[in-house]
């Protein structure tokens, strides 16, 4: 497996994403902790998560971080790329709508931290990743059909997540 791949391009959204799984839980109104069904979200895959209690949502946010791992460690360069910017971006939004929520000192500073240690981390990872002369996808000996069909199946699990249907 190509170590850089994932050290260069995961680590940082999967910390982003844990932070923002985080704050989820810690955002909940009170009554949710007696009531899952009092629960606080936007996404609908992760608002009928935590409607089923904090288990299962914790449980369906590691399917969610595995199914963009994944994507990451499978697909060419450029398109691993992209989505690990676009796993960054969007965790790092949901992450902020919580954070901006919360009454403690510095809450409306401690984005612009998180953003400056994010960059970093995404300017070194990326770096350290462009670096490697042997950068090749996770299963490239793989039939192209098997490994885009790998593909397919994990790029279902954020388009199920998001689905409007589940509103």
């Amino acid at each position: 497996m190509n170590t850089r791949r994932l050290l260069g391009l995961c680590l940082i959204p999967v910390l982003l994403a844990m932070l923002d799984g985080a704050v989820t839980l810690i955002g909940q109104p009170a009554a949710y902790w007696n009531d899952h069904s009092r629960v606080l979200e936007g996404t609908p895959g992760f608002r009928i998560l935590l409607a089923h209690g904090p288990a299962a949502f914790i449980a369906g946010h590691v399917l969610w971080q595995l199914a963009f791992v994944g994507m990451i460690l499978l697909l060419p360069s450029t398109p691993a790329l992209a989505i690990c910017l676009m796993f960054t971006l969007g965790h790092t939004i949901g992450a902020f709508s919580w954070i901006n929520r919360f009454d403690f000192p510095y809450a409306r500073e401690l984005p612009v931290f998180i953003n400056a240690i994010t960059a970093a981390g995404l300017a070194l990872g990326i770096r350290w990743w462009t670096r490697s002369p042997h950068d090749t996808p996770l299963w490239v000996s793989l039939p192209g059909g098997v490994r885009w069909t790998a593909i397919a199946l994990l790029c279902g699990v954020p388009i199920l997540y998001s689905w409007p249907w589940l509103r």
